[in-house]
């Protein structure tokens, strides 16, 4: 079986795994959530009732997403963790299956009936709920206890505010690989050789002329393949790719957006903006032209398999490093990425997954002292993402890169632990891309938003987040895809949107936000 790198819900999601993400995708408030009856939400610190003995070694629990059905060979790889965590922190590990799919319903059901789980992972889901219905515990004095090398950590990386709430820590935010939203598409090279890039900036960021040009010649040289792949059904925008712009810890639009991060706070309806109209208007004018496929809004393949399977020759995607050679992998061909927008740092880079300390775990300290050394220690990092050496992979010379087994049993799905930068590089990464990445962090470090580390919370406007997700998956795929006449549709979209709510939305957003920045000063 063949393994997809490990990517970001968002990357997503996103993928992580990809996927939009930066935007990560996700839920949000509508989700029912449980509130945790007796429970309040004040910290657990060594002094507390609930403070264990960790003389002897314990035993915690920690949730495991999966796909659906339980990996091959994951109580082997509990055993190699148990064994590496015993000699670093004198414990066990016990790792507790979740499907992705059952997350919301299954953590709902443990908050209720008072599960000792020590440690549960949310991958895009709304945990704001979870923690204002007291289901979370504060961390911020057990950090300081138990999580020095992670407070370390985060003074290069600045990732533990994404998982603050309220002044509080709640969460630890998983670091991606190379932390940053940015945009990029994705061009057989075999086809790209052929076309006339002169006067395209093809190491920098190109733009709509520039786009509309490749496209022009791929259909032109290349008639047997549609020149943008682009296909299902839209919740979130894909002008994401194409210019950047900070969600405020929320997945996609319904709730407003900063248009500018690094110079405004000012919440918007991106969806009503020139610069989005521009978007459409050019992504209109390209399925006229046939650059974009008939079916693309009723297709069920997804982008990348459409690419690979030689139906198109060019898609759209994260621009994060590494991302190029994934396709190249998969698809089998030479692949060119051309960037589209700088990457920018916002707290939907970290918020996509986190990791949580419930309210009735039965080892909080030890939680976040196991917690601590996931963040910092590659070992632990590498023995859940990848297995055991010699067993499921073999480590290259270059002690970087390593070469995964074809006959491997163990295969992670979902890479969400701790520090992805200290993960062995999959082949055919080299080591030489370990500076990618750190410049794509530091690009990202220097478009930092104004607003990184708020996230909103819609509870107060939770029937009107439901109504505007709904207008948005009724219009986004027709007007993306360049489908409907906009002169017709394009006004229907925005009346729509404000009849369900989103100006109330974005008031609330404002309020809220305003208010975090004054905490902030």
């Amino acid at each position: 079986m063949k393994r997809k790198m490990t990517r970001f819900i968002a990357t997503a999601m996103a993928a992580f795994m990809l996927a939009g993400c930066g935007a990560a995708s996700g839920t949000d408030s509508q989700n029912q959530n449980t509130s945790v009856a007796a429970e309040n939400t004040d910290n657990v610190d060594s002094g507390s009732e609930n403070a264990e003995d960790t003389s002897e070694a314990v035993t915690i629990k920690m949730t495991y997403l999966t796909s659906g059905t339980e990996p091959e060979g994951l109580d082997r790889i509990e055993t190699a963790l148990s064994n590496l965590t015993m000699e670093k922190i004198n414990c066990k590990v016990e790792l507790v299956p979740v499907a992705f799919a059952d997350q919301a319903t299954k953590y709902n059901m443990w908050f209720a009936n008072g599960n000792d789980t020590d440690i549960m992972i949310t991958v895009f889901q709304d945990y704001l709920a979870m923690i204002n219905s007291g289901a979370f515990m504060e961390l911020d004095d057990l950090i300081q206890s138990h999580g020095q090398d992670m407070l370390a950590k985060d003074k290069e990386k600045n990732f533990l505010s994404a998982g603050q709430y309220k002044g509080h820590q709640y969460g630890i935010p998983t670091i991606p690989s190379a932390p940053g939203n940015g945009g990029a598409i994705y061009i057989r090279k075999d086809v790209f050789d052929e076309l006339d890039v002169t006067g395209i900036d093809v190491d920098g960021y190109i733009g709509y002329e520039d786009l509309d040009n490749i496209f022009k010649q791929i259909s032109e040289k290349f008639p047997e393949y549609t020149a943008l792949g682009v296909s299902g059904n839209r919740t979130k925008s894909n002008y994401f790719y194409v210019k950047n712009y900070d969600n405020l810890g929320v997945s996609g639009e319904s709730c407003g957006v900063l248009t500018d991060p690094l110079n405004s706070t000012t919440v918007e309806n991106l969806y009503a903006t020139d610069s989005y109209y521009e978007y459409l208007t050019w992504m209109r004018k390209w399925y006229q032209a046939g650059y974009i496929s008939k079916d693309a809004a009723t297709s069920s393949e997804s982008s990348d398999t459409l690419f690979n399977s030689g139906k198109t020759a060019s898609y759209i995607n994260m621009s994060t490093p590494g991302t190029r050679e994934a396709a190249e992998r998969d698809s089998g061909l030479g692949v060119v990425q051309l960037n589209m927008c700088p990457t920018y740092m916002t707290t939907n880079v970290y918020t996509g997954v986190l990791f949580f300390v419930p309210k009735n775990a039965k080892y909080p300290e030890k939680a976040v002292e196991f917690l601590n050394i996931l963040f910092t220690d590659a070992e632990i990092q590498n023995v859940l993402t990848h297995g055991e050496e010699g067993i499921d992979y073999t480590v290259q010379d270059n002690g970087v890169v390593i070469d995964l087994k074809e006959d491997r049993d163990y295969i992670n799905v979902y890479g969400v632990w701790g520090d992805q930068s200290q993960y062995y590089m999959e082949s055919p990464l080299q080591p030489e891309d370990t500076q990618k990445r750190e410049a794509y962090l530091q690009e990202s470090l220097d478009h930092t938003s104004k607003a990184f580390g708020y996230k909103f919370d819609a509870t107060p406007v939770s029937t009107e987040q439901s109504t505007v997700k709904s207008v948005i998956a009724k219009y986004l795929t027709q007007l993306e895809y360049g489908t409907v006449d906009l002169d017709t549709v394009y006004p229907e979209f925005l009346k729509a949107l404000e009849s369900a709510g989103i100006d109330k939305i974005i008031t609330e957003n404002q309020k809220q936000l305003d208010e975090w920045l004054a905490q902030q000063k």
